[in-house]
């Protein structure tokens, strides 16, 4: 995982009131004056490679598995990538159903992406990722591949409590 930090005071300030964000929770939350910007990206590596390196991942046909959680308050804006390389004709049938949670909906969004196609989608406030095939027998198997990044607004621990985390 790659962290890259920046403070609030680096970045250019708009006018008006600090952003604010409607929870499912019926709350509001509100970046604090003093806070950090972060941004995580979810990647594989490789040898001369830069740039999006997306991670790989077999699933069972039949199982729903969870590609990516937020268990945090924190505000974000999410972009993630996410494919499964055509193995041959036989795959074109077949689709990726993929399952986006975020704050602003109880009901999760839904994809449906074929397995020849990459997608990139970049949501707010995303809390859950999931993915499961399509109308394959149980059986089977298939490579996807998945690359995520993430930034959001997290509170420094400076300015006593009322600033922490």
């Amino acid at each position: 995982m790659i962290r890259k930090y920046s403070m609030k005071s680096d970045l250019t300030d708009l006018p008006g009131p600090s952003p604010m964000v409607n929870s499912m929770k019926s709350r509001i939350r509100e970046c604090k004056p003093k806070n950090f910007v972060e941004t995580h990206k979810f990647q594989g590596v490789g040898e001369n490679e830069t740039g999006n390196i997306p991670l790989t991942f077999i699933i069972n046909a039949a199982q729903e598995y969870v590609l990516f959680e937020d268990f945090t308050e924190n505000h974000n804006k999410t972009y993630f990538q996410i494919g499964s390389p055509t193995l041959g004709t036989e795959d074109l049938a077949f689709n990726l159903q993929v399952r986006v949670t975020t704050d602003s909906s109880e009901t999760p969004l839904e994809y449906t992406i074929p397995l020849s196609q990459t997608r990139a989608f970049q949501l707010e406030n995303v809390r859950r990722i999931t993915v499961h095939l399509n109308n394959l027998p149980i059986f089977f198997q298939r490579r996807i591949s998945f690359y995520l990044e993430k930034t959001f607004c997290m509170s420094c621990s400076e300015g006593g409590m009322e600033n922490g985390m």
